[in-house]
């Protein structure tokens, strides 16, 4: 394969912006994949040709999301490296089956499971019924795009879980911070261009994008449903050494009882309802 020198260049420049991310310097980043300082500067500007080993060494060094990596082999004329298979696809029915079991064994407190731009793609059956309890079905519908419900868009729609969360000025300050860390940890990503949307509408109160004081240890998520408050603590799992594009993406979002109240809570009046979509 003969790559050109505007791949080449393409290629290095990616590698250049993420190593700036990063905040590594081109010595540092030579001395860990035991090249020289001078031939990284070669790549970054063009003037050497990437090999696909060399390109998959920086990704690795630099921890580059399994899809950029991608996208830079293709920039400097290779193929991808690493697949992205769908969750139905026939190599993920391990993974599948274990996304499920952990949901159903979460019960009865509520957990999801997000792709990298926040679209649930499984749910349990407590997360179901707080959700439905909620949102009303047609409301639901019109915030969902080709039918695809979007966790942020569902917090932050009027229509959606907004109304309901009473602690929603500590929620939302919690959550764009959040979205700012992931944002800064991978240029480009749908968490970027989430932020941008929801910073252009009035879903953040002014006291939520405040950055100069710190947030609390943590803080739960208070939301009215039935005519009473739930209190959620939530833990984020990814997978831990992926190799697939999409299953990197994964997020399992868990949410437990904050409070004995809330315990009850979800082990009585929520404990029964619609089941899993």
């Amino acid at each position: 394969m003969i790559v050109t020198k505007t791949e080449s260049s393409l290629a290095g420049g990616l590698l250049r912006k993420w190593r700036k991310a990063r905040h590594v310097s081109q010595l540092d980043l030579a001395i860990q994949c035991q090249i020289s300082q001078r031939h990284l500067s070669f790549v970054e500007t063009g003037r050497a040709q990437p090999s696909r080993e060399m390109i998959l060494k920086l990704s690795e060094a630099l921890d580059i999301p399994l899809r950029v990596r991608n996208e830079i082999l293709l920039a400097a004329g290779y193929a991808p490296y690493y697949p992205e298979r769908g969750l139905a696809a026939a190599e993920m029915a391990a993974i599948n089956q274990s996304l499920r079991r952990l949901l159903e064994h979460h019960e009865p407190y509520p957990a999801m499971v997000l792709d990298g731009s926040w679209n649930i793609v499984m749910r349990n059956k407590a997360a179901a019924r707080i959700i439905e309890s909620c949102v009303p079905d047609r409301s639901l519908a019109q915030i969902a795009v080709h039918g695809q419900l979007n966790f942020l868009r569902l917090l932050c729609a009027p229509s959606g879980l907004r109304p309901h969360i009473r602690s929603w000025p500590q929620t939302s300050r919690a959550l764009l911070a959040r979205l700012r860390r992931e944002a800064a940890a991978y240029p480009g990503s749908p968490s970027e261009s989430l932020l941008r949307e929801l910073l252009d509408t009035d879903d953040f109160p002014e006291s939520a994008q405040m950055a100069d004081s710190p947030l609390q240890t943590t803080i739960p998520m208070e939301i009215d449903a039935h005519g009473h408050c739930l209190k959620l603590l939530t833990t984020l799992t990814t997978f831990g050494t992926p190799q697939d594009v999409s299953l990197q993406e994964l997020r399992i979002e868990m949410s437990f009882p904050a409070d004995d109240a809330t315990e009850c809570l979800l082990r009585g009046r929520f404990a029964t309802g619609p089941g899993q979509r």
